[in-house]
Parts: structure tokens; sequence; C-alpha cells
């Protein structure tokens, strides 16, 4: 069956790249957030997301919240997950916050599913996190909170919530590779009971 796929991970954790990866599959679309700042040099191509939008117009929608950098604000627009739905898909989209998490599990009853994309913890690891963020543009203090907020996704979604931890994508630096990830995505997919096309892409690998 068709559910919405939430993709969940903190900045640097690969999210843009995975949902390249995904988004060949036919029976899979990505929906894109709504984001107040303009984007990074590295954001102009972005899957996931639409920038420059009004925070009037952010606080009009149905899933909204305010970043780690105060006022930058973040929005999902329930009317295009309930397009991809209806189109006989599955949604797949950047998750907002842990409430608006909590609101899409008690809008959509049994069509939710987390993914959490996962970079690891090794000093090598984190170093290299960091260079990646501030390749694309990041200041020392946006970093530092970032990595605040790495350590929550961690902590309180991976450890403590269970159902948000269950379904985990692993995505580390020079060893995961681009099949890797397709496999991992299938797997969760036939996990979860959502309808996937495994052999027949819409593009070739």
């Amino acid at each position: 069956m068709n559910k919405i796929i939430l993709l969940i991970g903190d900045s640097g954790s690969g999210k843009d790249h995975f949902l390249d990866i995904v988004n060949e599959y036919d029976s899979v679309e990505v929906v894109k957030r709504y984001i107040s700042r303009a984007a990074r040099t590295s954001e102009k191509n972005s899957i996931s997301s639409i920038f420059n939008t009004p925070i009037d117009e952010i606080k009009k929608l149905d899933y909204f919240y305010e970043g780690v950098e105060k006022g930058n604000w973040y929005a999902i627009c329930r009317i295009d997950l309930d397009r991809v739905l209806n189109s006989g898909k599955s949604p797949i989209v950047v998750c907002p916050n842990y409430e608006n998490y909590l609101q899409m599990l008690n809008d959509y009853n049994g069509q939710v599913v987390p993914f959490f994309i996962y970079r690891g913890y090794s000093d090598d690891e984190i170093e290299k996190w960091r260079s990646s963020l501030i390749a694309r543009g990041s200041s020392l203090h946006e970093i530092e909170e970032r990595e605040k907020k790495r350590d929550f996704y961690f902590k309180n979604l991976y450890l403590e919530h269970y159902e948000l931890g269950e379904n985990v994508i692993l995505n580390l630096y020079d060893i995961t590779t681009k099949e890797d990830l397709r496999l991992q995505f299938e797997g969760l997919c036939q996990k979860n009971d959502i309808d996937i096309e495994f052999l027949e892409k819409s593009k070739k690998r």
C-alpha cells in the first residue's frame, strides 16, 4: 500500500542525496517543504525544498515550525501529501519537527512511516560532517547549533523513541554507495508494506 515516508535526519546527513536516488522509483514522489530563507549555493537545485517562501504564507500551511536558526521557518502542505496519496504513489518528505510528526500520525492513522538517515558518531565521521557543512556555507555558530540538533536526533529520536529508530538508513562517508542506499530503501519499503517497483525503475541505474 502507499504510505507517507518521513525522512528524518540532521543537516549534512545526506537527505537530498537519498531523495535524488529514491525519486527514480515510479511508486514514490518527493513532496517539497516550504522554507522562508534563501537557498545556499549548495542548495540551488534542492529536490526537497521551495525557498524564499514568505513566513506569513508558511504559517498558513498545515505543518510548520521554526528551525534551529531563529527566524527561518519550514512547512509542509497537507494538500501536497494528499495529492500524491490520491495518485496511488507514496509521498516522501523531509520530516518536520517532532510535534508535527505526532500531528501527522493523528491526521494519517496508520499511513505514516519514519525513515531515520544516520551518518555515524565516530570522530572521523563527525569531522567529515562538519567539513561538509562548512563547504555548504554554514557558519561556525550554525554548525554548533546543528551539532546540538544532531545530538537531539540521535539521543531523543533514535534511542528514546524506538518507533523513529527502527527504520534506519545508514549513510557513512566514503563507505555507503548509491546502490547501498537503494537496497536499504527497498528493504525498508518491503518491511513496512510500502508498494514499490523493485525491478522496473523509471531511470537506469
